[in-house]
């Protein structure tokens, strides 16, 4: 029996968001059937081994990977946790980046990202991914401008990078804020929380670089929290880099305010560098995966494992076998498949009349054999089922399909 890479599955299974890691929304919002998965253990006394892994902190269709193709994610600490709002019909256009988290629809993804490196391009381009896709909304329609984005991590050095005095610079289009929680640098004003606002590009405007007031002292040990706010607002073009340096001055770049939707890079070109290049050679470079480490929350789920931890990361793939039909009765099937290594599993349920998604609860048990019982299927519906199994280390597999129709 086949089983498929996780990594390729989303263009196998036609999940619509991306092409490559990922997996999207349904086309409904809201789930309006009540489907749940009863995970049966099959073994008498059976030893119980969680994952360390809460796998239902982060709902398989309400997800969205980018593959971190050609530079992968050292581990699943490492990482780009973001949030997306965007603008509901006839609402107001707005100018500021908090203007549109406070007042636009608020999506129930959770998107992953490796960096935030997105040149100049054209606005119907839309937001891209690392997959070839872009970023859309809760109904899959491809978000091109008045939607703003939270990317959340912490800055740290990478393998390769060596101590010392960094200084930061955004480039984008439309606004940007950065903020960050440096801790040689405490904020103690009551107001902000510990947010210290290094960079402050936010506003309608064409790929503008904006430079940081002040170094950062980056050592082997030591982690900065970032909470970057964007938006993209009207036409005619997109772009959102957070880049740095090793300098001994802050904001002296004679780049730094310096504008142009032709100016660093060519939209019209495929983005084709230009002044880029000059601050590429002055030492400028965009944070690589390797800088991003996801926030330590310290929150777990009750009983459930981390939730700390990047959902797209791929470590070992188990092999899904033999998936077959236990009992089918009028609104509930059971059944069973084997893994090849130890899984956690869930059963992503598409009904086909309506093309909504629901992906069961696991119990975080890891097994070899396993067995679901999935009730509440409407009636005299026509249902596809599919196993999705996650090993010990995030590898992630999802099984060819079984159609049923319920009677």
């Amino acid at each position: 029996m086949r089983t498929y890479n996780f990594k390729t599955i989303a263009a196998s299974i036609g999940f619509g968001l991306m092409v490559g890691l990922n997996v999207s929304c349904s086309k409904s919002g809201n789930n309006s059937e009540n489907i749940n998965g009863e995970i049966i253990p099959t073994a008498q006394n059976e030893v119980v081994v969680k994952s360390a892994y809460d796998n239902n902190a982060y709902p398989l269709n309400k997800l969205v990977c980018d593959p971190f193709d050609p530079d992968p994610i050292p581990s699943a600490k490492h990482g780009i946790k973001s949030s997306l709002w965007f603008r509901g019909f006839n609402q107001p256009i707005y100018q500021s980046v908090m203007s549109y988290i406070n007042n636009y629809r608020h999506s129930d993804q959770s998107l992953f990202f490796n960096s935030v490196n997105v040149p100049t391009r054209m606005f119907y381009d839309g937001f891209p991914l690392e997959s070839g896709d872009v970023v859309r909304d809760d109904l899959g329609t491809q978000l091109i401008e008045y939607f703003a984005m939270k990317f959340e991590s912490q800055i740290a050095l990478g393998p390769n990078d060596s101590e010392g005095l960094y200084e930061l610079a955004m480039l984008s289009d439309d606004g940007t804020i950065l903020k960050i929680k440096d801790p040689d640098n405490v904020i103690t004003d009551p107001n902000v929380n510990g947010w210290e606002t290094h960079i402050n590009n936010d506003g309608d405007t064409p790929t503008r670089m904006k430079c940081s007031s002040r170094l950062i002292d980056m050592k082997k040990d030591k982690k900065i929290q970032m909470e970057l706010l964007y938006y993209q607002g009207p036409r005619y073009h997109i772009s959102n880099m957070l880049i740095w340096r090793k300098a001994s001055q802050a904001g002296k770049d004679a780049y730094c305010n310096h504008s142009g939707n032709t100016y660093f890079f060519d939209p019209n070109h495929s983005s084709a560098p230009l002044k880029w290049l000059d601050l590429a050679a002055r030492g400028w470079s965009v944070l690589s995966s390797a800088n991003y480490l996801l926030p330590e929350s310290g929150n777990t789920s009750p009983g459930d494992g981390d939730v700390s931890y990047n959902p797209c990361y791929n470590g070992t793939v188990p092999v899904i076998s033999n998936f077959q039909v236990i009992e089918q009765l009028s609104n509930e099937v059971s059944f069973s498949w084997k893994t090849d290594i130890k899984a956690v599993s869930m059963m992503m349920v598409t009904n086909l009349d309506t093309g909504e998604k629901t992906v069961t609860q696991t119990d975080n048990v890891l097994r070899t054999t396993h067995q679901i019982l999935v009730t509440g299927l409407k009636n005299n519906t026509n249902y596809r089922f599919q196993v999705v199994a996650i090993s010990e280390d995030l590898g992630r597999a999802i099984s060819p399909a079984i159609d049923l129709t319920t009677f």
